[in-house]
C-alpha cells in the first residue's frame, strides 16, 4: 500500500507492508524508497502514526543516502569495470582462453573465459571467486574474533553459513548458527570484524537489549565507528544494501 508522510514542506512517499512479523520496522533503502513493515495486528492508522513519529529520521536518512551514496550502474561484466574486494577497488581484466578461476594481480582482477562476450560465464566465475574468498576470510576473522568473545561469555565456535542475503549483513539463529552475507566480502576487514563480533554477541544475548550492547562495547569498543564506515559501502543499482 502506497502512502506518504509529511515533514515540513516535504511529502515523503512510503510503502506500507503488513505481514506475519513481531515488530514494526521502518526502512529507508539506498534507492531512497521508504518501507514500513508492520505486524498484522497493527491498524493502518497505527502504522501511519509510527511513520509520522519517525519523519525527521526518515528525511535525514534519505538526505544521507543522497549525499554519501552515489550508486554505480549495474555491472556489465566486461573488461575495465571496477569490482570491490575487502574495501579496495580492482579493475576487471577478461582474457579469452581456457576458463580458469579469477585471480588478483596488482590492481587488476583477472579471469579467463572461452568467450569474452559470454557475460554469464564471467559473472559465474566472479561469483565463484567471491564465494571462495568469503569462505576463507570469514572463517579466519571468525576465529580471531572468537578469541576475544570467549573471554566474555561466548563458549563455543558457532557453525558459519555464507549466503547472499538481501536485507542483513549477518544473523544468528537460536541454535547458535551464524550466517554472514556474501556481499560482506566487499567491505573493509574492520567492518567484517564488526559484523562477526555483532553476531557472536548474539550467541549470549539473542536481542538488541542494553545487555547485548554492553557486551558488544566490551568486546569491540570502537564498533560504532566500524558500523558507520560499513553504512557507506555501496553496491550497483541492481543490488540491495543490507542492514546490521
Amino acid at each position: 500500500m502506497n502512502c506518504s508522510v509529511k515533514y515540513g514542506s516535504r511529502s515523503i512517499p512510503y510503502v506500507m507492508n503488513v505481514s506475519n512479523r513481531k515488530r514494526l520496522r521502518i526502512i529507508v533503502k539506498p534507492d531512497l524508497s521508504v518501507h514500513a513493515n508492520a505486524p498484522q495486528e497493527f491498524t493502518g492508522d497505527e502504522i501511519m502514526e509510527a511513520v509520522q513519529s519517525k519523519a525527521k529520521w526518515i528525511a535525514r536518512q534519505i538526505d544521507a543516502f543522497r549525499d554519501y551514496h552515489p550508486y554505480p550502474t549495474p555491472h556489465q561484466y566486461i573488461s575495465g569495470e571496477t569490482f570491490v574486494y575487502l574495501g579496495r577497488q580492482y579493475r576487471l581484466k577478461v582474457i579469452e582462453g581456457p576458463m580458469v578461476p579469477a585471480k588478483l594481480r596488482g590492481k587488476f582482477l583477472n579471469l579467463a573465459v572461452e568467450n569474452k562476450e559470454d557475460r554469464e560465464a564471467i559473472k559465474k566465475s566472479l561469483d565463484s571467486w567471491y564465494r571462495s574468498r568469503a569462505d576463507e576470510v570469514f572463517n579466519k576473522y571468525l576465529s580471531v574474533s572468537l578469541k576475544v568473545a570467549k573471554r566474555h561469555g561466548v563458549k563455543t565456535k558457532p557453525k558459519l553459513m555464507i549466503r547472499d542475503m538481501r536485507t542483513r549483513w549477518g544473523s544468528c539463529s537460536n541454535s547458535g548458527r551464524v550466517t554472514l552475507n556474501l556481499k560482506l566480502i566487499q567491505a573493509p576487514v574492520h567492518c567484517i570484524e564488526y559484523v562477526i563480533m555483532h553476531e557472536l554477541c548474539h550467541l549470549v544475548h539473542l536481542n538488541h537489549s542494553s545487555e547485548f550492547y554492553n557486551l558488544l562495547n566490551v568486546c569491540m569498543p570502537d564498533w560504532k565507528k566500524r558500523k558507520k564506515i560499513l553504512k557507506r559501502v555501496t553496491f550497483p543499482l541492481n543490488e540491495n544494501l543490507p542492514k546490521t
